[in-house]
């Protein structure tokens, strides 16, 4: 099956080429309205934010206009050729939408390959996302996270650009990238006012979020790996960044101690408790985020350092959503209360990232 531009399909079992559409043949069949407004749930999930679903069906199904805000209002049925294509355009789980559960769960992911990467494409999927989100009447985050969570390093463009360059130079390897040493104007084209946009979708949604006891300290050990590899210009550009370590551990516990989130030096314009954040006082064992709306709640898991997975099959989800709920009963709320927790948790990174200035400033490298 051909997968829509910039996505990818990935099945945990099964082939979904393998399956058929065995629908009734009879000229007046009607489908149940709740199935199919399951599938239009589904597929408005997927659409780009400012997509008009009646304008989708009108192009994809070669309808009237009335014909296709007709069947987008519920008013009239779907026929099954309809449904057939709309799912294999769209790579809709059809088993899922009629109630058929199983082992088989569909994930689509941002395929990410050495010679199409830039990191403006990338950017753009997670604003799309957002945007997919903020357009419904209510939207939450929920999110796991081994590290500080990444939305919160746009805070400090810096440190984002920072994140990415290691991804594309370690990891994909990138040879356009081989010879790049970070200092701290490098942009590549990654400019403040996407960053920016990104952090403003992500402060005005409430955000339920959970980190690692030992979170942040990843980052410190990249930005120290990174300049014993000698893919810094100077030393000062490797401290400069550390600096912006601490300036983030120092706005995120005022996030913290307020339940709100706001951007770094400016106005706090967010709701009370917009901000709900924990401390998991063990291990966690992989990074997840809920986007949570009236229409939808989908799951995101990230793989390959930065990249992510995505489902909106709604009994994987809703189940992976329960073990969510059941984890943050054994975590420790430290927004608004705990101040003595709080502290420590921030002293301690603090620290940690004191000794690697320590490390840095002792190790003759330039």
């Amino acid at each position: 099956m051909a997968a829509s531009k910039g996505a990818a399909i990935f099945i945990l079992s099964g082939d979904i080429d393998s399956l058929t559409f065995d629908f009734p043949k009879k000229p007046l069949y009607s489908l149940n309205m709740d199935i199919q407004n399951r599938l239009l749930e589904q597929l408005k999930a997927k659409l780009p934010h400012d997509a008009s679903l009646g304008r989708i069906l009108m192009e994809d199904l070669d309808l009237s206009r009335d014909s296709a805000y007709r069947r987008a209002r519920g008013e009239t049925a779907l026929k099954p050729e309809e449904i057939q294509h709309l799912c294999s355009k769209y790579e809709l789980s059809i088993d899922k939408i009629i109630g058929i559960t199983g082992k088989t769960v569909v994930f689509q992911y941002n395929p990410i390959q050495r010679g199409e990467f830039s990191f403006e494409g990338y950017l753009n999927g997670i604003l799309e996302g957002f945007r997919r989100m903020t357009a419904q009447r209510s939207q939450k985050l929920y999110i796991s996270n081994l590290d500080l969570i990444v939305f919160q390093l746009l805070n400090f463009p810096p440190l984002m650009r920072f994140k990415l360059l290691y991804f594309a130079k370690c990891y994909l390897m990138l040879p356009s990238l081989q010879e790049v040493k970070f200092h701290k104007d490098w942009k590549e084209g990654i400019s403040n006012e996407h960053l920016n946009e990104i952090l403003q979708k992500y402060i005005r949604t409430d955000s339920v979020e959970v980190i690692g006891f030992e979170a942040g300290k990843g980052l410190v050990r990249e930005i120290v790996s990174f300049y014993e590899l000698g893919h810094f210009e100077s030393r000062e550009d490797a401290l400069y960044l550390l600096d912006e370590v601490l300036k983030l551990c120092s706005h995120l516990r005022e996030q913290a101690a307020i339940g709100r989130k706001f951007i770094v030096n400016q106005p706090v314009v967010t709701d009370e408790g917009n901000f709900s954040f924990h401390l998991h006082q063990t291990y966690l064992q992989d990074n997840t985020f809920f986007a949570e709306t009236n229409a939808y709640r989908m799951l995101y898991i990230t793989h390959n350092m930065i990249n992510y997975l995505y489902t909106i099959d709604q009994d994987y989800v809703n189940k992976s959503f329960s073990v969510f709920q059941t984890m943050l009963k054994s975590c420790a709320l430290i927004s608004g209360e705990n101040q003595r927790m709080r502290n420590g948790f921030f002293e301690q990174l603090e620290n940690f990232v004191q000794k690697a200035k320590d490390r840095i400033s002792q190790n003759e490298l330039f």
